[in-house]
């Protein structure tokens, strides 16, 4: 971050400074940002000449895409650089926070983002991202998507985002470690006081940990309450003490048994669970909790704009999510593509959990996560001693 502008690089640390994303620990664990893949392609795209040119469609030769760790197969990417002429240079963040950052700065370079759904609201107030024109998207029809997904009030008819892929987060355990299961996050914060107390991890992220601890005391998810925040920190701050540790980085202690219970996003159920079938498991708390997307967006200074269009008619074809979906391992809003993925993929009770399982669940808001009470009351959990 040292190399980028003054005025940036001071967007970023404040940016950083309030939040952490869900995901920071995958860019911690390996990724970088500015990962160069290759990329994806539209059958009815003529394909390049001989000699690499761009096609007759002038669709240049570069796209930009500002997204996540290990989040889009690069042998579909490939196959559109091939078809088209134009690569795609893969940003990778670790939040969205860096994302908003980037993009606020100005000149970014970037031209598709992929956020996560409580950044969308001020992204579009703010004119961050372009009015999608459908009109260049005709193998998009979102009549048919799951309706948890779409038309959301982050973004209404989705006149400015297309999901991409969604989560929850819940709660991943070992079976042999822990005999009763912490169904809910009532149960689950009490056992992280009491039986398995040094043995629980809660994650670096106020969203996540406040919403699900607020649900555990019977308040909202999103709650910005003052009196009820005040109720989350005390019991919080007392847990602390208790805890193995405050981190975003969950699997490297559960699969070691440094700890045997932790709050956890959808991709560390997969994974854990992949890997320790007889010995972990990942559940959805049946008393709340929180549910999220991920959506394609155009920033509204993108350079590549044409390209961008078509890239997005491409991959949102059920057969490319399909192959994104295989690879990145969390679910599509499209129903055709859960159809296409693979079996083992399609009948995974963590990345396809039960409709019933996520009725209780709600997405984080803008207001949660701009919330200056919710930013504050995480900063003094965290240094309580």
């Amino acid at each position: 971050m040292t190399d980028l502008p003054k005025e940036e690089r001071s967007l970023i640390e404040r940016a950083l400074q309030r939040r952490v994303d869900r995901r920071r620990f995958l860019t911690l664990s390996g990724s970088s940002v500015g990962m160069a893949l290759l990329a994806a392609c539209a059958p009815q795209l003529a394909r390049p000449s001989s000699s690499g040119a761009p096609p007759s469609g002038a669709l240049g030769d570069t796209l930009n895409l500002a997204t996540w760790p290990n989040y889009h197969d690069e042998a579909t990417l490939a196959a559109f650089t091939e078809a088209t002429g134009v690569a795609v240079n893969v940003g990778v963040y670790g939040s969205t926070e860096e994302m908003e950052a980037k993009i606020r700065a100005g000149n970014s370079g970037i031209d598709i983002a992929v956020p996560s759904n409580y950044a969308l609201q001020g992204w579009i107030n703010d004119g961050l991202i372009e009015q999608l024109d459908y009109d260049k998207l005709p193998s998009v029809d979102l009549s048919a998507w799951d309706p948890l997904f779409v038309d959301q009030e982050f973004d209404p008819g989705n006149g400015y985002t297309i999901p991409k892929n969604w989560g929850t987060t819940g709660i991943a355990y070992r079976t042999d470690k822990v005999e009763s299961e912490p169904d809910t996050w009532a149960k689950f914060f009490e056992m992280a006081a009491d039986a398995y107390s040094g043995k629980a991890v809660i994650v670096d992220h106020q969203i996540s940990t406040l919403g699900s601890a607020a649900v555990a005391m019977g308040f909202d998810f999103n709650t910005i309450d003052e009196g009820e925040l005040a109720q989350v920190e005390e019991m919080l701050t007392a847990l602390k003490p208790k805890l193995y540790a405050i981190s975003s980085d969950v699997q490297p202690p559960l699969r070691n048994y440094d700890s045997w219970m932790t709050i956890a996003w959808t991709g560390d159920g997969v994974q854990v669970v992949r890997d320790n079938p007889d010995t972990a498991k990942y559940i959805v708390a049946t008393d709340g909790g929180e549910l999220w997307v991920d959506s394609w967006s155009i920033a509204a200074d993108a350079p590549h704009r044409d390209a961008a269009y078509a890239f997005l008619d491409f991959i949102l074809k059920a057969e490319n999510s399909a192959k994104d979906t295989d690879f990145s391992l969390f679910p599509h809003a499209n129903p055709a593509v859960k159809e296409l993925v693979s079996e083992e993929v399609a009948n995974n009770a963590v990345i396809y959990p039960e409709p019933s399982l996520l009725e209780k669940l709600t997405f984080a808001t803008a207001e949660t996560y701009n919330s200056p009470l919710r930013a504050e009351t995480w900063a003094r959990i965290k240094s309580s001693s």
